[in-house]
Protein backbone atom coordinates (compact mmCIF):
# COMPACT_ATOMS: atom_id res chain seq x y z
CA UNK A 1 0.00 0.00 0.00
CA UNK A 2 1.29 3.39 -0.90
CA UNK A 3 1.86 6.11 1.64
CA UNK A 4 -0.59 8.26 -0.30
CA UNK A 5 -3.36 5.66 0.02
CA UNK A 6 -2.71 5.32 3.77
CA UNK A 7 -2.81 9.09 4.18
CA UNK A 8 -6.11 9.42 2.30
CA UNK A 9 -7.68 6.38 4.00
CA UNK A 10 -6.63 7.60 7.45
CA UNK A 11 -8.13 11.03 6.75
CA UNK A 12 -11.35 9.45 5.50
CA UNK A 13 -11.71 7.20 8.54
CA UNK A 14 -11.01 10.11 10.87
CA UNK A 15 -13.64 12.14 8.99
CA UNK A 16 -16.20 9.35 9.43
CA UNK A 17 -15.37 9.06 13.15
CA UNK A 18 -15.86 12.84 13.42
CA UNK A 19 -19.18 12.54 11.58
CA UNK A 20 -20.37 9.95 14.11
CA UNK A 21 -19.21 12.27 16.91
CA UNK A 22 -21.07 15.22 15.35
CA UNK A 23 -24.30 13.23 15.09
CA UNK A 24 -23.93 12.01 18.69
CA UNK A 25 -23.42 15.60 19.87
CA UNK A 26 -27.07 16.22 18.96
CA UNK A 27 -28.27 13.05 20.66
CA UNK A 28 -29.32 12.89 24.30
CA UNK A 29 -30.61 9.33 24.56
CA UNK A 30 -30.79 5.96 22.87
CA UNK A 31 -34.07 7.13 21.31
CA UNK A 32 -32.15 9.95 19.59
CA UNK A 33 -29.59 7.40 18.39
CA UNK A 34 -32.46 5.36 16.99
CA UNK A 35 -33.72 8.38 15.06
CA UNK A 36 -30.23 8.89 13.60
CA UNK A 37 -29.29 5.23 13.14
CA UNK A 38 -29.24 5.38 9.33
CA UNK A 39 -26.82 8.34 9.31
CA UNK A 40 -24.61 6.68 11.92
CA UNK A 41 -24.67 3.37 10.05
CA UNK A 42 -23.48 5.05 6.85
CA UNK A 43 -20.28 6.05 8.65
CA UNK A 44 -19.75 2.75 10.45
CA UNK A 45 -20.24 0.91 7.16
CA UNK A 46 -17.59 3.02 5.44
CA UNK A 47 -15.12 2.53 8.31
CA UNK A 48 -15.87 -1.20 8.39
CA UNK A 49 -14.75 -1.55 4.78
CA UNK A 50 -11.85 0.88 4.72
CA UNK A 51 -10.07 0.25 8.03
CA UNK A 52 -8.92 -3.33 7.32
CA UNK A 53 -7.49 -2.28 3.94
CA UNK A 54 -5.11 0.06 5.70
CA UNK A 55 -4.06 -2.26 8.52
CA UNK A 56 -6.58 -1.10 11.12
CA UNK A 57 -8.34 -4.47 11.44
CA UNK A 58 -9.50 -3.86 15.00
CA UNK A 59 -11.15 -0.56 14.07
CA UNK A 60 -12.81 -2.43 11.22
CA UNK A 61 -14.07 -5.15 13.56
CA UNK A 62 -15.46 -2.61 16.03
CA UNK A 63 -17.14 -0.73 13.18
CA UNK A 64 -18.59 -3.99 11.91
CA UNK A 65 -20.14 -4.65 15.33
CA UNK A 66 -21.50 -1.10 15.51
CA UNK A 67 -22.82 -1.46 11.97
CA UNK A 68 -24.72 -4.60 12.98
CA UNK A 69 -26.19 -2.96 16.10
CA UNK A 70 -27.28 0.09 14.12
CA UNK A 71 -28.94 -2.13 11.50
CA UNK A 72 -30.88 -3.86 14.28
CA UNK A 73 -31.92 -0.47 15.62
CA UNK A 74 -33.06 0.54 12.13
CA UNK A 75 -35.17 -2.63 12.10
CA UNK A 76 -36.92 -1.50 15.27
CA UNK A 77 -34.81 -2.83 18.14
CA UNK A 78 -34.00 0.00 20.54
CA UNK A 79 -31.30 -0.73 23.06
CA UNK A 80 -30.98 1.37 26.16
CA UNK A 81 -27.21 0.85 26.32
CA UNK A 82 -26.38 2.04 22.80
CA UNK A 83 -26.10 5.80 23.44
CA UNK A 84 -23.33 5.57 26.05
CA UNK A 85 -21.70 2.68 24.21
CA UNK A 86 -21.52 4.64 20.95
CA UNK A 87 -19.96 7.63 22.70
CA UNK A 88 -17.34 5.33 24.25
CA UNK A 89 -16.77 3.51 20.95
CA UNK A 90 -16.04 6.79 19.15
CA UNK A 91 -13.46 7.71 21.78
CA UNK A 92 -11.92 4.25 21.52
CA UNK A 93 -11.74 4.45 17.71
CA UNK A 94 -10.08 7.87 17.91
CA UNK A 95 -7.49 6.49 20.34
CA UNK A 96 -6.89 3.47 18.12
CA UNK A 97 -6.30 5.66 15.06
CA UNK A 98 -3.53 7.58 16.83
CA UNK A 99 -2.00 4.68 18.79
CA UNK A 100 -1.25 1.55 16.78
CA UNK A 101 -1.04 -0.64 19.90
CA UNK A 102 -4.36 0.53 21.36
CA UNK A 103 -6.52 -2.36 22.55
CA UNK A 104 -10.19 -2.32 21.51
CA UNK A 105 -11.13 -5.67 23.10
CA UNK A 106 -13.12 -4.18 25.98
CA UNK A 107 -15.36 -1.99 23.80
CA UNK A 108 -15.78 -4.78 21.23
CA UNK A 109 -16.95 -7.12 24.00
CA UNK A 110 -19.39 -4.47 25.24
CA UNK A 111 -20.87 -3.94 21.76
CA UNK A 112 -20.96 -7.72 21.13
CA UNK A 113 -22.94 -8.14 24.34
CA UNK A 114 -25.47 -5.53 23.21
CA UNK A 115 -25.70 -7.25 19.83
CA UNK A 116 -26.23 -10.70 21.33
CA UNK A 117 -28.94 -9.59 23.77
CA UNK A 118 -31.13 -7.89 21.15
Amino acid sequence: MSDEFLKIATAEINDEISEIQNILNFCHSSLDVSANAAKLQKSTHKIKGLAPMMGKEEVGRLSSLLDSVLKKIMDGAITDEIFESLIDAVDEMKNSMTNSNYNLDKIKQRISKILSTH
